[in-house]
């Protein structure tokens, strides 16, 4: 029987097909529909509330407050995306999925495939959230289980913080290209960077986050494979991150230009 996290990533991708909106958004930020496919991206339109009873880590546990440690994976999603209306009487009702509502949905995902939660980005507001399953043994990026056979045939592979960034550098540059959700690595990524990976070029952000958090990696890994910080910026834009880059210049003159920077040309 499929996890929660396994349910909600499918449903949210069946909904993407039928949302102007959550297409319009992708588009928008430089990612193809093959991608969408591929890494299963969806949209929340509409309320998901999954049923506890087919959970089979379901127990007494859940109605506890106090014992978040013992929820299962359907309770805890179901309190992590609800919001509460009111529901007059001076109650308040609980609204499940509702607080995800208008939210494009990145699945997260172990080398082996398996998906042990996703990150939701609000196309409304500049907001996102991540929901993990409770046992989550392996590293998880963004990207993994399209990245990983050409991670294993040649050893390389592209580092980048935002899910948007993925899509880009990946479809622009044709390398293996994950994202980390966040401005370093995690015990478990390093774990995973350790074991298959010869070379990373490095796409974190040029902030300061981001530049510490580039810092921190090669501090660490510099003697386990090679990396390479590209020198993405542009002299004529100010940019934040390579998704950012992509929507000042365009296709051709990003692809030309992460080249370079990669010393592909």
């Amino acid at each position: 029987m499929t996890g929660v996290a396994d349910r909600f990533v499918e449903w949210a991708a069946s909904c993407l097909k039928d949302s102007e909106e959550g297409v319009s958004y992708l588009l928008g930020r430089g990612s193809s529909e093959e991608q969408w496919a591929r890494h299963s991206i969806g949209f929340v339109a509409g309320d998901f509330d999954p049923d506890p009873s087919f959970d089979p880590s379901h127990n007494s546990l859940c109605d506890d407050p106090s014992r978040r440690d013992a929820w299962c994976d359907t309770c805890r999603y179901r309190r992590w995306s609800s919001s509460w209306e009111d529901g007059g009487d001076g109650k308040k009702v609980q609204l499940v999925g509702r607080r995800v509502s208008g939210s494009v949905v990145y699945p997260l995902t172990s080398y082996s495939g398996s998906v042990v939660g996703f990150q939701t980005r609000s196309i409304r507001e500049k907001s996102f959230d991540t929901f993990m399953c409770s046992k989550r043994p392996e590293g998880f990026f963004f990207g993994t289980a399209s990245a990983i056979h050409g991670i294993w045939s040649t050893g390389h592979v592209a580092l980048v913080e935002g899910p948007s960034d993925q899509m880009t550098v990946e479809r622009l540059t044709g390398i293996s290209t994950l994202a980390i959700t966040t401005n370093t690595l995690s015990s478990p990524q390093s774990r995973f960077m350790r074991r298959f990976v010869k070379r990373a070029y490095l796409f974190l952000d040029t902030d300061k986050a981001g530049r510490d958090g580039t810092s921190a990696i090669i501090s660490r890994h510099g003697s386990d494979f090679d990396i390479i910080d590209v020198p993405y910026k542009h002299q004529a834009y100010k940019a934040k991150d390579p998704n950012d880059l992509w929507k000042r210049i365009g296709d051709d003159p990003m692809k030309r230009h992460l080249a370079r920077a990669m010393g592909l040309v």
